[in-house]
């Protein structure tokens, strides 16, 4: 019994010990911008510098966005993506009063907008880690070729559209670290408990 229990054993560890490392990245994106645009009881001022951040996991989506100070509500949904045209990729975390039932409405953003199309081969996640592109073709403010500047913002409502709170700036510096999610150590924490009882359950 105690050989077939350690066959089990060693047999578990390796199964889980053998998973993928890692299933999913975390991008972890900072940015400042000078303040455009400014509706409502936002703080700021035309001009000013604001700074934002937001946490991707490439699996499951936006886990935190905040943009000066302000952070969109709970159970949001988000997108990332790449336009057809491949000149902009948005990042975008949205809570809908009609599809949350809430009397409040969010939107954050970052769009990073190119000088020249972006690669097709990136993705909205690559994009962010393709330090060539984010420094040679970010369209910028600060950028002399600049046309059609990079820029992030937030929007708060009811939903009725009262009580607006709305901040927009063009974006002049990002930086972005990706990590990888371990997820072995997770599973293995999780199948010990149950080999331990195992154990338990068969000396006794």
């Amino acid at each position: 019994m105690k050989s077939t229990l350690s066959v089990f054993a060693v047999a578990s560890f390796a199964a889980i010990c053998s998973l993928p490392a890692h299933a999913a990245t975390i991008y972890s994106v900072s940015f400042t911008g000078s303040v455009t645009q400014t509706q409502g009881s936002t703080g700021e001022s035309v001009g000013s510098v604001v700074m934002g951040r937001f946490d991707l996991n490439s699996v499951s989506g936006f886990s935190s966005f905040l943009i000066d100070g302000r952070s969109v509500a709970a159970g949001y949904v988000s997108s990332a993506t790449i336009g057809p045209a491949l000149f902009d990729a948005i990042y975008t975390a949205q809570v809908s009063p009609v599809a949350t039932g809430t009397p409040s409405n969010s939107s954050f953003s970052l769009d990073l907008s190119s000088l020249s199309a972006w690669p097709a081969s990136d993705t909205a996640y690559t994009l962010l880690t393709d330090t060539n592109q984010l420094r040679t073709n970010l369209d910028t403010v600060t950028n002399p070729l600049s046309a059609f500047p990079s820029t992030f913002g937030y929007y708060t409502a009811n939903a009725d559209g009262t009580n607006v709170v709305a901040l927009r700036a063009n974006l002049t510096s990002i930086t972005v670290t990706a990590t990888p999610e371990p997820v072995s150590f997770g599973l293995l924490a999780i199948s010990l408990p149950g080999l331990i009882c195992l154990v338990r359950r068969r000396r006794g």
